[in-house]
């Protein structure tokens, strides 16, 4: 039977490249997936009635559904963002079947307190369904910016004038990048704009093509490298336990 992995994130490109990357880390992780990989794994981005699983959206849903936010979890109060993600987890159990994970994408935009927060959640869920967490620090284009190497001497000279004028590698560390006002010369959206020139296709290249390997070492401090983990770690044995079809 397929698994179906519900996805909570920002917009529709935090959804693509989340469920892009981890693909691609459970065909690398399960041999025989890559031909069976539409059969045995589901991504789902609405709920049972076509509302989107958007962090905004499901705010409004889970209201309306009656969901109430408790402040505390353990006993402690809550960090940035842990009333939000419990409220999200809950929603997606109520309202959705055979949800066998939860995938919780999330900017940390310059608070890395809200990782704490979305464990927070997590634990309160932990005994009922298998929760990955997603934080890019500071934005979702920096796990792009791992990605990216120049592809020609166009390419390379926009990327060598980035670098002097940040004073460091934006690819390879992009944690350094801020959440700002994208006309910031730190602002990671800028930076990110700047070298892919706002083509979605080389923008895609970055996090499709660009090895794994790769892909961890630059994204040890941007959360990259932690989510890919998180998704061999909790994803695949959720498959992996599966026979392909025959």
């Amino acid at each position: 039977m397929s698994k179906r992995f519900a996805v909570v994130s920002e917009a529709p490109a935090d959804f693509e490249q989340a469920t892009e990357l981890a693909d691609r880390v459970l065909i690398d992780s399960i041999d025989w997936l890559e031909d069976w990989l539409d059969a045995n794994r589901e991504w789902v981005g609405v709920d049972a009635d076509g509302g989107s699983l958007s962090w905004r959206s499901i705010a409004h849903l889970a209201r309306d559904f009656g969901i109430r936010v408790h402040g505390h979890f353990g006993g402690v109060r809550g960090e940035p963002d842990a009333k939000a993600a419990w409220r999200e987890l809950t929603y997606i159990r109520a309202r959705m079947e055979n949800v066998h994970a939860i995938l919780l994408i999330r900017d940390m935009d310059d608070q890395p307190e809200r990782r704490q927060g979305l464990e927070q959640a997590r634990n309160e869920h932990a005994e009922h369904v298998v929760v990955v967490v997603g934080c890019a620090n500071p934005k979702r284009e920096c796990w792009v910016l791992s990605g990216f190497d120049a592809e020609d001497e166009y390419e390379q000279e926009r990327f060598e004038a980035e670098r002097q004028n940040l004073g460091f590698d934006p690819c390879v560390q992009s944690h350094l990048l801020s959440a700002t006002n994208e006309q910031a010369k730190t602002s990671a959206k800028r930076v990110f704009a700047t070298l892919s020139e706002g083509v979605r296709e080389r923008e895609q290249r970055c996090w499709q093509r660009t090895a794994l390997a790769v892909l961890i070492a630059r994204g040890e401090q941007n959360g990259l490298a932690e989510y890919l983990r998180e998704v061999r770690e909790r994803l695949v044995p959720l498959i992996a336990v599966v026979d392909p079809a025959p």
